[in-house]
This record gives C-alpha cells, structure tokens and sequence, in this order.
C-alpha cells in the first residue's frame, strides 16, 4: 500500500463485515464505522500535541484534517458500498470537553460535513450518523449542520450537559437522536428504577418520532449488560426493556409492569 492517507481499503479491512454479514443475514441492522478525521488527528499527533496545534498552528492543522478526510471518507464510502445498512462517524473528542463550539466550528463541522457527503454520493440511501461523547448541549445545531442523519448518544449529566426534551424541540425535526438514559445511574438503580427511566426517556423522545432509545456512552463494567427497545405496531404500544446478565437469558420487563 502506498504511503499518505488511504485512499482504497485493501481486501482484509472487510473480513469482519463479510462475516458478520454473511452470518446473520437481514435479520438484524449492520452499521460500519469509520474515525472523524478530528478522531484521527488526535490518535495521530498524541492528545495534547493535536489539541495545542488547534492555537498555535490552526492553518497546518486544517490542512492536515483535510488530508484525514480523504481517508474517513474512502472508507465510509467502501464500507456503504459493501453492503452496510448505516455507517457511524466516531468522533469521540470532539465535545465540549475537548474543544470549545468555535473550535468544533472549524475544526470539526466542515470535514464531517465531507464525509457524510461522501458516502451520500457514494451509496445513496445509506445513512451516516454521528457519535460524540461528553458535553454536546452547545453545538447540537452544529452538529446538524454536517448532514449527519442522527446524532448518538446524547449524554445527560453527569457524563453530559444534554436534556433530551430540549435536543429534540432544537434539532429532532433534522435528524434522529439516540441515547440519553443515563448509564452511570445503571451502577446503582433498581428495576423499578430503571423501568422508569426507560419511560422518562420515551415520553420525552417519542414524540413527533425519531427517537431511538438505548443507554448513554460508556456503559460501566460492573453493570450487567442492560437491552433497552422499543416494540410497536400501528394501533397499539408495546413497550418492552429487557434486562440479562452474559451468558444467562435475558428476562422480559413489560414497561407497564406495576413492580
């Protein structure tokens, strides 16, 4: 493979898709993922030495996330092209406790923005939509503003500043959002408890539609694996969340269970 930024994936990068692909069909929904160019940037030059580059070399710094982009986008576009069914942006660092809006103004929106457009011309009809961890609640707009289809996953305090109720009635007629039940509450709360939050989450999110329902980032290690969905059809509501430990069956909770 030449040096410089990829520009054709080789043959190995889509082992894992194939087979995943292969093994379980159209029975579930198969997203691939690639790295923001922010994300790239900083894994390339070391968190600090990426983050001071933004004010002491900002034009060097564009020009550098521009070239990333060509790589974000090659292989967002190969993996719509293979077969994918969505593919997620991963931008971790690129919240509010990182980089301040302007920042993210800069530095992030217009080479996201390339990479959505990318794999929209590349594979029509393919979803592109976005993870960025931590303190969102001052750039939802912004976030908006790269195309993204949707923007996951929304944490709330005290990982987070987002109020899912104020993200919606500001972006929810833009794109989906995903998230915002508190993984950190998961340490400590009861199932009654979490039956609950499951409910606060829906009556806030569900209205007007494009709400998907699921945990907040980073998941503690000690919580058992908690599976929260939404189950429905026109003329009724079912509301289902699921809870269950690894390797164990997954018990079934319905949400206007009384207990």
């Amino acid at each position: 493979m030449a040096p410089g930024p990829l520009r054709e994936p080789p043959a190995y990068f889509y082992r894992t898709l194939d087979m995943v692909m292969d093994a379980v069909g159209a029975s579930v929904s198969v997203h691939g993922e690639v790295f923001s160019p922010f994300t790239h940037f900083l894994e390339l030059f070391g968190y600090e030495g990426a983050l001071t580059s933004l004010a002491t070399d900002p034009v060097k710094a564009e020009a550098i996330l521009q070239g990333l982009t060509e790589a974000s986008a090659a292989w967002a576009k190969a993996q719509a092209r293979r077969g994918v069914d969505a593919v997620l942006i991963s931008s971790a660092f690129a919240g509010g406790g990182f980089i301040s809006a302007a920042m993210y103004r800069r530095f992030v929106m217009p080479y996201e923005r390339q990479v959505v457009d990318a794999v929209r011309q590349a594979a029509p009809g393919v979803p592109v939509y976005t993870h960025t961890c931590g303190r969102i609640g001052d750039r939802l707009e912004l976030m908006a503003e790269t195309g993204t289809a949707g923007i996951d996953t929304l944490d709330p305090p005290p990982l987070g500043d987002v109020e899912l109720a104020d993200a919606k009635a500001r972006v929810g007629d833009r794109l989906f959002i995903k998230g915002n039940l508190n993984a950190v509450a998961l340490l400590t709360q009861t199932r009654a408890e979490i039956v609950a939050a499951v409910r606060d989450r829906l009556a806030a999110g569900m209205p007007g539609g494009g709400y998907i329902l699921s945990t907040a980032c980073s998941v503690a290690p000690r919580v058992a694996p908690v599976e929260a969905g939404i189950a429905g059809s026109a003329g009724r509501d079912a509301w289902a969340l699921r809870l269950g430990e690894a390797g164990r069956t997954a018990c079934r909770i319905d949400l206007n269970d009384k207990e």
